[in-house]
Formats: structure tokens, C-alpha cells, sequence
């Protein structure tokens, strides 16, 4: 039973690597893909903005875990890059959402009109002053995504859509193997539920704290 236990910790242990791997690839590519279709629709307008947002608005109208589901399924061999993906994928539209409302709104700022007066042309614009004052809400976002990302990812392991290599230990691998002994061995499935809790709740409490330091209401 110890040597049971011991073992157990260590994957729980180990696999916390592929967990930050998995974690911040899916967070990353999701930045990256809501950047491009946020910038599109904030700087663009018109039927560019209406396009990228209903294209929004048909992701995000289907629950995020079914979406990833129906994502990794699409694969034919299912692995860990398949699981980043299929979590990325879902939350473009959250990152993509947000810049584009924060850019509407200093699409009217002052320095924004202020430099439109002195002639200043709309891509210097958009990159030098729309963009980086419209990031602080989407960098919040992504600590807050991040922890979503770890739950998905578990969730897609767990439902046998991960990486099938038993010798990388994933911790909702982990408790999906556990079904068959729960009975028997309950507290093998306590250790990856209780790390996955930790984690998400960590990086949870970690956006909370990021954005209240980035609110200017907060700052006195």
C-alpha cells in the first residue's frame, strides 16, 4: 500500500509539467487566435466586425466542454497536442470578444481622436496607441483561462481523448483509470483531483489579484 501511494505521488508530482504544458500552449495559441480576430474587429468595423463577431457568437452559444469534445474527436490518434489544440480552439472567442469591446472603447479616446486629428494613419493608430492601452483585460483573462484550461484538459483525459502513453502520466488520465479499482483503492483518485483543484483555484485566485492591481478604480 505504501509503495502503492508513493508511486502514485510521484506521477501526480511529475505530470504536473505536462499540466503547465498543456495549460499554457492552450492559453497561448487562444491568445493568439482572439488577438488576430479582436484586432480585425475592433480596428475594421463594419461587416469585418459583424462577421467575427457572429462567427463569436456561434462558439461561444455551445458549451465549451462540448465544443473541445467535438474538437479532439475530429483527430483520428488523440495526443497531447490534439488536447491543446482542441482547448485553445474554444477559447479564441473569449480573448477575442474582449479586445474587440476594449478597443471600441478607445476607438473614442482622447489620444485616439488626437492623433485621427493630426493625420496619423489608421494601422500606426491601432498598433501604437488602440492596441496596447486595449491589453490589460485580455492579460487578466488569460491567467483566469488558464485555470479553465487545466479543468478542460483533465476533462478530455479523463474521457479517454488525451494522450494514450500510460508512461505520461496525466492526472485526468489518472482518474480515469482509477474507475475500475475506486472500490478498492478510493484514495488513488483523491490525489489528481485534489492537485487539479489546487492548481485551478491557484491560478484563479492569481487573475482575481491581477485584475483588482490593474483596475484604476482600485488605485488610490
Amino acid at each position: 500500500m505504501a509503495t502503492c501511494r508513493a508511486a502514485t505521488s510521484c506521477r501526480v508530482c511529475w505530470w504536473f509539467e505536462q499540466t503547465l504544458i498543456v495549460g499554457v500552449g492552450a492559453t497561448l495559441i487562444g491568445l493568439t487566435g482572439g488577438l488576430i480576430l479582436g484586432t480585425l474587429a475592433g480596428a475594421l468595423g463594419g461587416w469585418v466586425d459583424s462577421a467575427v463577431m457572429r462567427l463569436v457568437d456561434v462558439m461561444l452559444s455551445l458549451p465549451s466542454l462540448l465544443l473541445a469534445f467535438s474538437i479532439a474527436a475530429m483527430f483520428a490518434r488523440p495526443s497531447q497536442f490534439t488536447v491543446i489544440l482542441a482547448v485553445a480552439i474554444v477559447q479564441i472567442p473569449v480573448f477575442a470578444r474582449l479586445l474587440r469591446g476594449s478597443m471600441l472603447a478607445q476607438r473614442h479616446s482622447d489620444h485616439v481622436l488626437a492623433a485621427t486629428a493630426l493625420g496619423v494613419k489608421k494601422g500606426a493608430i491601432v498598433f501604437r496607441h488602440m492596441l496596447p492601452n486595449s491589453l490589460s483585460p485580455v492579460i487578466v483573462q488569460s491567467t483566469l483561462v488558464l485555470a479553465t484550461a487545466i479543468i478542460e484538459a483533465a476533462a478530455l483525459s479523463f474521457l479517454g481523448l488525451g494522450n494514450p502513453d500510460d508512461r505520461i502520466p496525466e492526472w485526468g488520465q489518472m482518474l480515469g483509470d482509477v474507475q475500475n479499482v475506486f472500490d478498492t483503492h478510493p484514495h488513488l483518485a483523491a490525489y489528481p483531483a485534489i492537485c487539479i483543484i489546487i492548481v485551478a483555484l491557484g491560478f484563479t485566485l492569481m487573475g482575481e489579484t491581477l485584475r483588482e492591481a490593474l483596475d484604476p478604480k482600485n488605485r488610490r
